[in-house]
């Protein structure tokens, strides 16, 4: 039985227009995915394509207009909805998630080592002690000195704050953790230094990810299988290898065929077009689409195991 298990998922905003007037807009559109205990699922799309709205709906941050979300067997809306304090706090103990900006994430009247004991007095860990022990045992795991213990976070790096969230995160022993753009806002030799420290961790705790990143690359040194994501829905499904090596979305093709430049800024990454609603939401960029795709959208269909895609090119 998988971990966790993503069912329908919707996710809408309401947006004020002019006027006073207000227009709902999903960010997340009927997504289905699962993670396997022990597994890293990367989610990788372009800028605004609902990878980080889903990653925190997942984690009950956001609340979901419809769908399902199933840890470790229970129903956590449902749960929720119910409150049910019992699973709701298990679920708080056990999901965890690490932020794409690792100044903006921390307290900055807060030294490291109380920021990463914070969660282990919340969960009613309190012999200080002990605390501390664990404390310094996970700056070590992380990278860092015990030095840094009694540091605020102003005297670190970039990279430096993003291990102390890792630390953070790592605290109370969780099963699942959501990494959502953990290195994008970091030096590419940082990034490679704290994507290895992810795939140590999971080899050295078993921790289960849902990895998200713009970048496939990223994605794919991590990720066991990848899920491809365009404007709230999911295009492709494949494990890492087939899909670098058979990608069948054009979408997908698309983002291999590319590399996201971070000198654009992440509007111009997106589609600004915007797809009809009762027809394929990559209609409007891809070079293959037939008359089906502008009056239906494809449902993910498996075309060989565990390759999972939808595009009419494939057959519905």
């Amino acid at each position: 039985m998988p971990l966790v298990t993503i069912q329908d998922l919707k996710v809408s905003y309401s947006v004020r227009g002019m006027f006073r007037s207000r227009s709902e807009v999903t960010a997340v559109d009927g997504v289905s995915l699962f993670v396997d205990e022990h597994e890293a699922l990367g989610l990788v799309g372009e800028s605004g394509s609902g990878k980080s709205t889903l990653g925190r709906a997942v984690l009950l941050l956001i609340k979901p207009r419809h769908g399902r979300i199933v840890f470790d067997g229970v129903d956590m809306l449902e749960a929720a909805a119910h409150r049910d304090k019992t699973a709701i706090r298990k679920f708080r103990r056990e999901a965890q998630i690490v932020f794409q900006d690792p100044y903006g994430s921390l307290n900055p009247r807060m030294k490291a080592g109380r920021i990463i004991a914070d969660p282990m007095y919340v969960h009613g860990i309190k012999d200080r002690r002990l605390v501390k022990d664990k404390v310094l045992k996970l700056l070590d795991l992380v990278g860092l000195p015990a030095s840094a213990y009694d540091k605020y976070p102003f005297s670190f790096s970039g990279g430096q704050r993003q291990r102390i969230s890792i630390a953070r995160a790592l605290s109370i022993g969780p099963r699942f953790i959501v990494a959502d753009e953990p290195v994008s806002s970091l030096d590419i030799s940082i990034q490679a230094q704290l994507l290895n420290l992810f795939r140590e961790i999971q080899e050295k705790q078993g921790v289960s990810y849902l990895f998200i990143s713009h970048d496939l690359r990223t994605v794919a040194f991590i990720a066991q299988r990848i899920a491809v994501m365009y404007r709230g829905r999911i295009m492709e499904l494949a494990p890492k290898t087939e899909l670098i090596t058979h990608p069948l979305h054009p979408y997908t093709k698309l983002l291999l065929s590319s590399v996201p430049s971070k000198d654009r800024h992440p509007s111009e990454q997106h589609d600004q077009a915007g797809g009809r609603a009762e027809g394929c939401v990559f209609y409007p960029r891809c070079t293959v689409a037939r008359d089906v795709c502008m009056d239906m959208g494809p449902r993910l269909k498996e075309v060989s195991p565990g390759h999972q895609v939808a595009c009419f090119l494939y057959g519905q």
